[in-house]
């Protein structure tokens, strides 16, 4: 645990790990180098939270939980991901909202505020969330997680699109553990099962002309919904987690933002360790686009391409009906296989 832990965070990993077992209030004490009272007062904020603990005098404290084969639903706020978090560094500042406009728009302005790298912004819902190009995301509360993460890498500007990658990357390392058949990354950072969209992400950033300032990578992933969830003009695109696993009646998004949040510090150290080429290979792995036939489809027109490949930057390499190679660029296109 970390020194600079929230210790309500750290009383709570204590109890996870107890399983439902008690723990003293002089073990906690003991290891938390707390009074009594105050762990007793740090009880009451994570009973605040949703949590149930049951304190019986002389045994300590354990916190009540029901699991089922998919996991333990924790109540979903700020403190049942921290208590999940493994990291040093993303989401040991982490805000929590109930709703708010957009997470990249909370975020985007506490980076310009000078707030420091790892920062993660979560939100419950969101009422203007946001897409690649401007369209909108609906951020609906209860069933998804709407996430952003601020980073502060030394890259030029020009190198911003593998993040993107590594983003998508994380996200599908996250997933892999519930073992979905069907799902894979769909350039440059869509995942999608079985050909609807279940996660989007948006990269934004300042940069100078030498030099990112930030960037802040903006997160939605559809969980908990069922169809009926999803408005008409999506709904026949669009899939959660949770429609694609047999019997599941709900996901623990606690549990999976904060996997999200692990698996992001763990990619991105890879990608200052290892360089663009380790991102490449690793999206590589799990992408669904190299080897179809596509339409793209730009501001100037579209045109059907074979995708080959993808540069250490993150470019598409396609070739299209002519034989002529091309290289597109994130943000530029929209993707389409054909029918």
């Amino acid at each position: 645990m970390s020194e600079l832990e929230d210790p309500s965070v750290k009383i709570l990993k204590l109890l996870k790990r107890a399983k439902n077992q008690y723990v003293s209030g002089e073990e906690l004490s003991s290891i938390l180098g707390m009074s009594r009272t105050a762990i007793w007062k740090r009880m009451d904020s994570i009973k605040e939270e949703g949590f149930n603990i049951e304190a019986v005098t002389r045994k300590g404290y354990r916190l009540i939980t029901e699991e089922d084969e998919y996991g333990i639903n924790y109540p979903y706020g700020k403190l049942a991901v921290q208590s999940e978090v493994t990291g040093s560094v993303i989401g040991q500042n982490l805000k929590f909202f109930q709703e708010i406009d957009s997470t990249n728009k909370v975020l985007k302005k506490m980076a310009a505020e000078n707030a420091p790298e790892g920062t993660v912004v979560i939100s419950d819902m969101q009422s203007e969330g946001r897409g690649r190009r401007g369209k909108a995301w609906m951020s609906a509360p209860n069933l998804g997680i709407w996430m952003s993460v601020l980073l502060r890498p030394n890259l030029h500007p020009s190198s911003v699109q593998t993040l993107t990658l590594a983003a998508s990357v994380a996200v599908m390392r996250a997933l892999e553990p519930l073992k979905i058949e069907g799902m894979g990354i769909k350039w440059p950072n869509d995942i999608l099962i079985n050909g609807k969209k279940v996660c989007g992400i948006l990269t934004e950033l300042s940069a100078e002309a030498e030099k990112v300032d930030w960037v802040v990578l903006g997160i939605g992933l559809n969980v908990n919904h069922i169809k009926p969830d999803f408005p008409n003009d999506i709904a026949s695109i669009a899939t959660s987690l949770r429609m694609n696993i047999n019997n599941c009646t709900g996901l623990d998004r606690s549990v999976i933002a904060a996997s999200i949040i692990n698996e992001t510090e763990k990619v991105y150290r890879g990608f200052i360790e290892k360089g663009s080429s380790w991102i490449v290979e690793e999206w590589k792995k799990r992408n669904i686009t190299l080897g179809n036939n596509i339409k793209i489809i730009s501001q100037q027109g579209g045109f059907n391409a074979e995708a080959l490949d993808i540069t250490a930057e993150g470019k598409l390499i396609v070739k299209d009906e002519d034989g002529k190679i091309h290289e597109i660029l994130s943000g530029e296109i929209s993707l389409r296989e054909i029918d």
